[in-house]
């Protein structure tokens, strides 16, 4: 309980790292996709996948479990899952959903011994209440890439990779091909300078600010200069060095190429925004509609952006051209599992634990499981058996990077204050309040006090 209560009061003394999520999320697109055949002809469908005979508790009353939902926008799809679920399995899955700091509200139910039999959490979330947590590396969907995107620690695997999203540069091929009069293909700009040069196209041809910029310290932090840690040889082990020497003062960043090749770019989109007036009035909800109605032709941000198809769905996302091209950072897209499920194993009981077990197969085995995640949710599967196409514009888009080998390492061991604390630093960067290298300072000093 010490424990806990240490992690609560540090959770709410600081901001959640915010995986996948703006200061509004609207339902994603969910329009149905033809259905594909499971690939794991062993894996039982339908009302076999799990039967009313196996969702008994040991009283013989039908087993009941409680999720925690925390991606706003999926809702009303977790809500309609529940009532189906139950109709083939006679389990009833009592849908929660909390837009609380993940951590701060999970340390509250574990305190009051009262947490959900499987939650929805981030990253770190794993991290910090593993203790608690059922070890699930003898699960099914292993085997089929589940501990690809899953959490593993001390060769444990403890979570279920649920959400696989991606972050970049969100782009309206109609909004560019109706000013330039050719056919958009990202990897036409992937270096800095084609890059620039379309801007400025664009720029003369009539839309003078191109570009969205985001103020949200999120999106700033965590999701933009987030790339640095990602960055770093495309894997764990070189993004947790490079965080490493950071905390130890070892890396300067105004030294570092990667840092100024970032930054670089960040002024290119700075000199571009559509709210570089003020920029820090910048709205996301306009931003948004900026990119929807054609106002911009780039916005920075996620794979989980949806209003947008309420406009046009000629949309995609594509890396951040940079000047430095070291691990292929021009063509490789950020992605990676932004969401986990997990389950508890300190209160729920053993037939409650196998019902969540039984309820993660159906996800992955199960063509109406399958459905609810691809087709309704529009969300990348994780699996490799898994054969449905999303049809979300976005991630379809991020679908194909990542179907082609084409995926950078995301990094998401981040503190939960970097969000606050870097993005404030970087919020008065892009305000023009700071220069570069007092934006490096600030930001050695965050990762020196994390020792």
């Amino acid at each position: 309980m010490k424990k806990l209560a240490a992690i609560g009061l540090a959770l709410i003394m600081t901001a959640g790292l915010c995986i996948g999520c703006g200061s509004k999320e609207a339902p994603q697109a969910s329009d149905p996709a033809p259905e594909a055949a499971v690939k794991d002809t062993e894996k039982p469908a339908g009302d076999d996948a799990a039967t009313n005979a196996d969702a008994k508790d040991a009283s013989g009353q039908d087993t009941k479990i409680t999720l925690l939902n925390t991606k706003s926008e999926l809702q009303t799809q977790f809500e309609e899952m529940a009532k189906k679920y139950q109709e083939q399995t006679g389990v009833t899955v009592e849908v929660n959903f909390t837009s609380d700091v993940v951590g701060t509200h999970l340390a509250g139910k574990y305190a009051a011994a009262d947490p959900y039999t499987i939650m929805l959490v981030d990253h770190p979330d794993v991290y910090d209440f593993r203790e608690y947590l059922a070890d699930l590396s003898g699960e099914d969907w292993i085997k089929d890439g589940g501990d690809t995107y899953g959490i593993t620690i001390d060769g444990k695997v403890y979570s279920f990779p649920f959400t696989v999203e991606a972050v970049g540069l969100i782009y309206n091929a109609d909004a560019i091909e109706k000013i330039t009069g050719e056919t958009f293909k990202p990897g036409d700009y992937a270096s800095i300078d084609q890059f620039e040069g379309l801007l400025k196209k664009l720029a003369d041809g009539g839309m003078e600010t191109p570009v969205a910029v985001n103020k949200d310290d999120w999106s700033l932090a965590n999701h933009f200069f987030g790339q640095l840690y990602d960055q770093q040889g495309n894997s764990a082990d070189g993004s947790i060095a490079f965080v490493d020497s950071l905390k130890s003062g070892e890396t300067k960043l105004m030294d570092n190429a990667r840092f100024n090749s970032l930054m670089d770019s960040f002024d290119l989109l700075k000199k571009y925004n559509i709210n570089g007036s003020d920029p820090l009035s910048a709205d996301y909800d306009l931003n948004n509609s900026y990119l929807a109605e054609g106002q911009v032709a780039f916005w920075f941000n996620g794979s989980w952006a949806t209003d947008i198809y309420e406009y046009t769905e000629n949309i995609g996302i594509m890396p951040l051209p940079q000047k430095d091209t070291t691990d292929d950072v021009n063509t490789k897209l950020v992605s990676g599992a932004s969401k986990e499920f997990v389950i508890d194993a300190k209160y729920a009981s053993p037939e409650q634990q196998q019902a969540a077990k039984d309820f993660l197969n159906w996800l992955v085995y199960d063509e109406a499981g399958q459905t609810f995640m691809v087709d309704e949710c529009s969300i990348i599967p994780a699996f490799s058996n898994i054969e449905k196409k999303v049809s979300a514009p976005l991630s379809a888009s991020a679908q194909e990077y990542i179907n082609a080998g084409q995926s950078m390492y995301w990094y998401q061991e981040i503190p939960g204050d970097h969000g606050t604390q870097a993005g404030a630093s970087l919020q008065k960067y892009l305000g023009g309040n700071s220069k570069r290298d007092e934006l490096a300072s600030e930001i050695e000093t965050y990762w020196q006090a994390q020792k």
